[in-house]
């Protein structure tokens, strides 16, 4: 049997999760470098209104991967405020500053923040991986949330 990750270890594998996707995650030719980070059962469900709220999730690694790489005139990049871990519970908490940038231009499109609760698991060889996301932003206002690119099999109908 595998030993469990540790606070440190699980605190150094968020951070280097965080600069694993701001290098990777959006690029369909680079994304699977993420397969590090996500379980393939992974779920991603978001309290946001724009991505369909929480009764909205995406189911799978497959899934969530299309929505990284969904909104090509974007992309996104993180900044880590703060992560709290429960290594016990297999739980941590990030608090990021989101910047979105425009991929012709790099011209910054709005700053925002997230708040994610990441569950995590063990694989068969005692790696962590994240299973589930519950993830919420920064209520901003219409104007503002329309400038983030949102992958038209994902925006809400208004």
């Amino acid at each position: 049997m595998a030993m469990k990750p540790t606070y440190d270890d699980l605190v150094q594998w968020m951070h280097d999760y965080f600069a694993t996707y701001n290098q990777y995650a959006q690029n369909a030719e680079t994304v699977h470098e993420m397969d590090k980070y996500f379980a393939p059962d992974f779920n991603f469900i978001p309290y946001v209104y724009l991505f369909g709220g929480p009764k909205n999730p995406i189911r799978g690694r497959e899934a969530f991967y299309k929505l990284l790489t969904g909104h090509p005139t974007d992309y996104e990049q993180f900044k880590v405020e703060q992560i709290a871990v429960d290594e016990r519970q297999m739980v941590a908490v990030a608090f990021l500053e989101a910047s979105i940038y425009d991929t012709q231009s790099n011209a910054l499109k709005v700053r925002k923040n997230y708040l994610a609760w990441y569950d995590l698991g063990v694989d068969e060889e005692g790696e962590p991986k994240i299973k589930r996301v519950r993830f919420f932003w920064e209520a901003t206002p219409p104007e503002v949330d329309a400038k983030y690119a949102v992958p038209p099999d994902m925006a809400q109908k208004r």
